[in-house]
């Protein structure tokens, strides 16, 4: 980083590390991106670079970002220098800026989405920090560099990453941004559904399911979370009704205590945890007691979501997988150890590589049902996730039980029986009554003890 810091001082250019790199370098976080600012044009940069043996990517040269590769003891990381911007916009739909150059830092950083992005960092380590960028970090809060309204018209799309930096950094939103986002919302609809994909992921992969929370319920406040997913309007007409004796909140609050309590923060399944009850309010019924039912629910909700996954241009196998679960959720949440193998199987199969996504999202539906729901629901979750690891054990050929057992059965002179003996004590092994590979006695003195493992139950 030096030597590049050198390079372009040599060639009497300006460059400044900015952007999330000096955010998370000030939060004390790793940082994947590597941005720097420079005066020097774009066709300057590549020049630098060529002259000193750099590898050039010309990344986006007409928006004025040209790419190169650093060394580093790891090996190489990529860095990406843009020349100083002093206005940046987006016509409606398109991925790309429209870019005026700046000639100064300050021009590149005013125009920046919020202050806490609008700090650069010199070749000392120095913090060039105009716009009070810092106050803001120790603040815990989001706000623009320029009035909202005009920062947010410049780029829509900055409405939502407001709320995505707020869900992934825990910050509380200047009231002035929740203001204009009221006022603008609509706005968002210009935007290419591509960069809504792309927020929306880095917004669903936070860490803190409770700031998630929070952040998506501002975003329903604000009028731009029903703008990019109207399907969700449908469940905050539900707003105050029942769902039933083992749920303690409406629809919508049951889903986001759903995000809060994901023990995962992949965003295929936080997609899925998002939407999984779209398919409620029209499935809705209320029997002669006054018992509100959602029968089917989540074959219905599947189909709105594999058309939300179109409209945000999802890959065909993260639909697939959306939708999966969307549609299974409901299986883990009503087992129970009544189940044969020959269930816990179909499940597996009908799961596929989606099969811990899903019951890490059904753990998570029934802890957010009412105590007495969860205190029974996730004792049986636990269980059906051990029979399925141990069904799948042995499904891929692994070895539940010591080879010799056979031998010394038929030892014994169990004869025809041995055949039914092991498959039966496989069974028990697969249900969780006995332990896989366990010492040879450990299943002789079993047998003798329990003398109907030696009926042929098929």
């Amino acid at each position: 980083m030096e030597r590049l810091f050198r390079l372009f001082e040599d060639a009497g250019e300006e460059l400044y590390l900015v952007g999330g790199f000096v955010r998370d370098h000030l939060l004390g976080r790793r940082s994947c991106d590597l941005d720097l600012a420079t005066s020097a044009l774009p066709e300057q940069t590549a020049s630098i670079l060529e002259a000193a043996g750099l590898k050039t990517i010309p990344i986006g040269i007409k928006f004025g970002t040209i790419g190169t590769l650093l060394p580093t003891g790891d090996g190489r990381i990529e860095a990406q220098i843009t020349t100083f911007r002093r206005r940046e916009s987006y016509r409606k739909g398109s991925r790309h800026p429209a870019v005026v150059f700046g000639r100064t830092l300050k021009d590149d950083l005013i125009r920046r989405d919020f202050t806490i992005n609008a700090m650069a960092m010199d070749r000392a380590g120095d913090v060039i920090d105009p716009l009070d960028g810092m106050k803001d970090l120790r603040a815990g809060l989001i706000r623009t560099p320029l009035d909202p309204l005009v920062t947010f018209a410049e780029d829509p799309l900055r409405m939502l990453r407001a709320f995505r930096f707020a869900a992934v950094l825990g910050f509380a939103l200047d009231p002035l941004i929740m203001q204009a986002v009221r006022e603008l919302n609509q706005e968002i609809l210009t935007v290419s559904r591509e960069r809504w994909k792309a927020e929306m992921d880095g917004m669903l992969s936070a860490s803190d399911g409770s700031a998630l929370a929070e952040a998506l319920q501002m975003m329903r406040k604000s009028g731009l979370l029903g703008e990019i997913l109207p399907e969700l309007n449908s469940l905050f007409e539900l707003d105050g009704l029942p769902q039933g004796p083992a749920h303690n909140s409406d629809v919508w609050g049951h889903t986001l205590d759903v995000l809060s309590l994901l023990p995962v923060s992949d965003p295929v399944t936080r997609w899925a945890a998002l939407l999984h009850d779209l398919g409620k309010p029209p499935t809705r019924t209320v029997d002669a007691d006054g018992v509100p039912h959602f029968r089917a629910h989540e074959t219905t909700g599947a189909d709105i979501a594999g058309e939300i996954c179109d409209r945000f241009r999802f890959s065909k196998k993260d639909r697939v997988r959306v939708c999966l679960l969307i549609r299974n959720h409901m299986r883990p949440v009503l087992y129970s150890s009544e189940w044969t193998d020959r269930a816990v199987r179909k499940l597996i199969l009908d799961s596929g590589e989606g099969l811990k996504q899903l019951l890490d999202l059904a753990e998570a539906d029934i802890a957010a049902h009412t105590e007495d729901y969860a205190a029974e629901g996730l004792p049986n979750l636990a269980e059906l996730r051990k029979r399925t690891e141990v069904i799948s054990n042995s499904e891929t050929g692994e070895r539940i039980l010591p080879k010799e057992l056979g031998e010394t059965l038929s030892r014994r002179g169990h004869g025809k029986e041995t055949g039914v003996i092991l498959r039966n004590l496989e069974e028990l092994i697969r249900t969780g009554v006995l332990s896989a590979m366990a010492p040879v006695i450990t299943y002789l003195e079993y047998i003798d003890l329990h003398s109907e493992v030696r009926e042929d139950t098929r």
